[in-house]
């Protein structure tokens, strides 16, 4: 396969207050993952609780994802309309107003109509508008030498803003359990907490600077990717991104753990305690991944160390027993993540500044349209019985996306390669 035929420029070193910017950033991905984490708990409970039907939360929640696409789409639309920092702040207070709704009312209707905008398929997807600025934003203020370790920096602010929010759950569990509130009212204090959460959000994003935004001129009002000069790498690699996002989200943590259940009779406890061990070992191959790309670079890292990640994801569904099946899962952990932090890096780098927010936007469109559907295919593939069918696909089209990616991007030097 032939590589795109323009080559990447080389990015001017960030100006302005690069540090605090991107601290900045570090904060906003921290907080929201906070909330994100904490409503993904909640959620489903508190909408049944008030009322709504299984169909009824499986609509709220369907409508939400598909609200994180249209924002998507408009913020990668508007990209030379609309500065970085003010949509920063207009989608956490967006978010806020839509949580806000909650205490008002129990019309599905309504609910459903503050979902598509404020993103309550909590911890669903990462893939919505602000991924897409925070990627972006993070490139201009960073150059080739750090910008993978910021990804990675990003990464470990989600991760530790997740963990976080869900022990905010807890707050629930006091007020419930010692002192003897109802179940909703103690759910209204979290949803405050979330709604308090995005406020401040917005508040930390009015200090980000003019560094942030792309220093390309504006040019036409709005973006059309299809005419942007790099737009056929932006297609491919999108297109390549929704085809792992897809089998990725054919395998995750609820089908792990209930194949440990099904096939070897472990108990929660000890799922939850290798599911626990994983993340930590996710947050290592976070952390690695800029020192490994240094010393092989962006794009094998991102590759290879997933084709390690694929091998024991298909090893995995053919373990003789428990021990060895958790110790594959484990070993899986320490590459799995590890393409995260180097594939934003690459994407980014890929491209000139003034088409970032359109690189971030449609790969990470891609990512969604692609992860979607696959859960489905995934329930009625066991519902078939056919339960290893789940893990040989998933992890086959994944090493199908690996070599895709590589072969496609192989001869295409970066900045990095050159410095």
């Amino acid at each position: 396969m032939t590589s795109q035929t323009s080559t990447p420029t080389t990015t001017s070193e960030p100006h302005g207050r690069p540090g605090l910017d991107a601290l900045i950033v570090y904060a906003g991905r921290g907080l929201r993952d906070m909330g994100r984490g904490l409503i993904a708990v909640i959620l489903a409970i508190y909408l049944a609780e008030i009322g709504l039907s299984i169909p009824q939360i499986g609509l709220v929640l369907g409508v939400s994802l598909v609200g994180g696409f249209v924002l998507s789409l408009v913020v990668m639309f508007s990209a030379n309309a609309i500065s970085r920092k003010a949509w920063f702040v207009i989608i956490s207070l967006v978010t806020g107003l839509a949580i806000g709704m909650l205490f008002f009312t129990e019309n599905v209707w309504l609910i459903g109509l503050a979902s598509f905008f404020g993103s309550y398929a909590g911890s669903g997807m990462h893939w919505g508008p602000s991924l897409q600025l925070e990627q972006s934003s993070l490139t201009e203020v960073t150059n080739s030498q750090n910008r993978t370790r910021a990804f990675s920096n990003l990464s470990v602010s989600s991760a530790g803003g997740r963990a976080l929010g869900s022990a905010l759950v807890g707050i629930a569990t006091y007020l419930i359990g010692v002192r003897d509130w109802e179940l909703i009212d103690a759910y209204k204090v979290l949803l405050a907490i979330y709604l308090g959460i995005n406020i401040l959000n917005a508040a930390i994003y009015l200090a980000l600077s003019s560094a942030v935004e792309s220093k390309a001129s504006a040019g036409d009002l709005l973006v059309n990717p299809f005419k942007t000069p790099s737009r056929k790498p932006i297609l491919k690699i999108s297109s390549l991104f929704a085809v792992d996002s897809f089998s990725g989200g054919m395998i995750f943590d609820a089908f792990f753990a209930l194949w440990m259940v099904d096939k070897y009779g472990m108990n929660e406890g000890t799922i939850a305690a290798i599911m626990i061990a994983t993340q930590g070992l996710n947050l290592v191959s976070i952390w690695l991944a800029p020192s490994v790309a240094k010393r092989i670079g962006l794009l094998n890292t991102f590759v290879w160390t997933q084709v390690a990640s694929n091998i024991c994801l298909i090893a995995f569904a053919f373990a003789p027993g428990a021990a060895i099946a958790a110790g594959i899962w484990m070993l899986r952990g320490v590459f799995d993540e590890m393409d995260v932090p180097t594939r934003q890096s690459y994407m980014m780098a890929l491209v000139p500044p003034e088409e970032r927010t359109v690189m971030a936007g449609s790969a990470n469109l891609g990512r969604g349209l692609g992860r979607m559907p696959s859960s489905t295919v995934t329930g009625f593939l066991w519902a078939g019985a056919y339960t290893v069918a789940p893990w040989l696909i998933g992890g086959g089209l994944k090493l199908a996306y690996d070599f895709a990616i590589y072969f496609s991007f192989r001869n295409v030097e970066l900045p990095e390669d050159v410095d």
